[in-house]
């Protein structure tokens, strides 16, 4: 569902556990939690607060 980035946890460089939060976004006045699927570095963020964001796209990048 489409949505908007309410904040971002996490910077490139980051070393982070799978399960962890990275962004959170809201979508029909309702505020989620995404987590990381995987553990490892973030190597890149592809979205900031404010943006307006649609399923399927690629929001974080996650190095194991």
């Amino acid at each position: 569902m489409p949505g908007t980035i309410v904040d971002v946890l996490v910077s490139e460089g980051d070393t982070i556990e799978a399960g962890e939060p990275v962004l959170i976004t809201e979508a029909m006045k309702m505020e989620t939690e995404v987590q990381a699927p995987i553990s490892g570095k973030v190597t890149g963020v592809f979205v900031q607060k404010g943006d307006a964001v649609n399923p399927d796209e690629a929001l974080v990048e996650i190095e194991p």
